[in-house]
C-alpha cells in the first residue's frame, strides 16, 4: 500500500510492568530446560503484578502517546485495538478503552492477528485515513498481560519467542510527526494454518509442545521466507526505493528470538544496519512494530530524509514490512 508520505507517526510508546521473571529462574522452576534457555535472547521478562490487567497497560501507553502527540483524545477518529491473549472482556475491550481515554468520537473496533495484530491494525487505521476525510488522527493500540506464575511466556524453542506483559501505543496523523510513512505491505500464509494445533497454547500453563515447535521449520519457514520477500519487495517499490538505493539505511526486526529471525530472513534483509532487540525486552505480543517505531524515535532517530524498514512477523500467518522516512519535524505540516 502506497502511502507516499501522506501520514505521520505523532507518537509511539511503550508501557511495561515494573515485575520481572528471570529466565535462570525458570529454569530453576523446571518451566524451560536449560537447552531450551540457551536460546533466549533475553535474560529476564516483564511481568504484571497482580491487579494489573491489559487494560490499565493499555490506558497508560495511550495516555502517554497521546500526550507526547499534544493531542486531545477527543480529536482521535479510530481507535484500533490488537491483543493476543483472551480475557472475559475482549469483545467490548476496544470501545471500552475509547470511553475512559475520552475519545469519544472515535470508531473503536479489535483486530486479532497474533504477533503481527499490531501492524495490521496500523495498516488497517492507515487505510483509513487515506480514504476517509472525516477522520484526522487515529490510535492503534497493543495490550495482553499474563501475569504472574503464567509459564507459558516461554515460548522458545523453535518458535521462536519470549513474551513480555506490555502495551504500546500509536498515533498517526495527517499533519505531524517525526516519521512520514511511505509504504506498508502485509502478506498472508494461511495455508500453514492447518499445521498447528487447535488449542490456543496461550490458554496453558505449558510453553508449545514439541509438535507445535516443529510447524516453524521445514515448509512453513520456506513459505514464510518466500512472503517475507514478498513484502519487503513490494513495500520497497511502493516507497519508490530501488535496490541498491542508500537512502534505506536501517531495517528493524520483530522481538522474537534471533534462531527464528535467522530462519526467516537470513539473506533477505536490504540493509547493512539491522536492529533486533529482543534482548532489551522480548517479544511485545501484538506490540513490537510500534514498540520499534518508538526506537526510531528516541534511540535512533532518523535523519531527515533517511528511510528505514521494520518487519513484523506473526503466528497470525501473516507478514507485514513498512517504510518510513525521517521528516524535519517543523516542517511535516504542524
Amino acid at each position: 500500500m502506497r502511502v507516499g508520505g501522506r501520514l505521520f507517526i505523532s507518537a509511539a510508546t511503550i508501557a511495561l510492568p515494573e515485575g520481572c521473571e528471570a529466565l535462570a529462574d525458570a529454569v530453576a522452576a523446571g518451566v524451560i530446560t536449560a537447552e531450551l534457555a540457551a536460546s533466549s535472547d533475553t535474560e529476564k521478562l516483564r511481568v504484571a503484578e497482580t491487579g494489573q490487567t491489559a487494560l490499565s497497560l493499555a490506558l497508560m501507553a495511550a495516555r502517554e502517546a497521546l500526550a507526547d502527540a499534544e493531542l486531545p483524545a477527543a480529536d482521535i477518529g479510530l481507535l484500533a485495538h490488537a491483543w493476543m491473549v483472551d480475557t472475559a472482556d475482549d469483545w467490548k475491550f476496544a470501545p471500552r478503552l475509547a470511553r475512559l481515554l475520552g475519545a469519544k468520537h472515535a470508531m473503536a473496533s479489535s483486530t486479532r492477528q497474533m504477533s503481527n495484530g499490531g501492524a495490521v491494525a496500523t495498516q488497517f487505521a492507515l487505510a483509513q485515513l487515506l480514504t476517509e476525510p472525516r477522520i484526522d488522527n487515529a490510535l492503534v493500540v497493543t495490550a495482553d498481560v499474563l501475569g504472574p506464575g503464567a509459564t507459558q511466556r516461554w515460548q522458545l524453542g523453535d518458535s521462536g519467542a519470549a513474551l513480555s506483559d506490555s502495551a504500546t501505543a500509536l498515533v498517526l496523523s495527517r499533519t505531524f510527526g517525526s516519521l512520514s510513512v511511505r509504504s506498508i505491505v502485509s502478506r498472508g500464509c494461511p495455508e500453514q494454518e492447518a499445521s498447528f494445533v487447535d488449542d490456543d497454547p496461550l490458554l496453558h500453563a505449558s510453553p508449545f509442545s514439541d509438535t507445535s515447535n516443529s510447524a516453524f521449520s521445514g515448509p512453513f519457514a520456506f513459505r514464510l521466507r518466500g512472503r517475507v520477500r514478498t513484502a519487503i519487495h513490494q513495500a520497497r517499490e511502493d516507497a519508490d526505493l530501488a535496490e541498491n538505493d542508500q537512502r534505506l539505511t536501517v531495517t528493524v526486526l520483530p522481538r522474537v528470538n534471533s534462531t527464528l529471525i535467522a530462519t526467516l530472513t537470513e539473506g533477505l534483509l536490504p540493509t547493512e544496519e539491522v536492529v533486533h532487540l529482543s534482548a532489551d525486552t522480548g517479544h511485545l505480543f501484538a506490540g513490537d512494530l510500534t514498540a520499534n517505531l518508538n526506537h526510531l524515535r528516541t534511540r535512533r532517530p532518523l535523519a531527515a530524509g533517511e528511510y528505514a524498514l521494520l518487519l513484523n512477523i506473526g503466528l497470525g500467518f501473516t507478514v507485514t514490512a513498512m517504510i518510513v522516512r525521517g521528516e524535519e519535524e517543523e516542517q511535516s505540516g504542524r
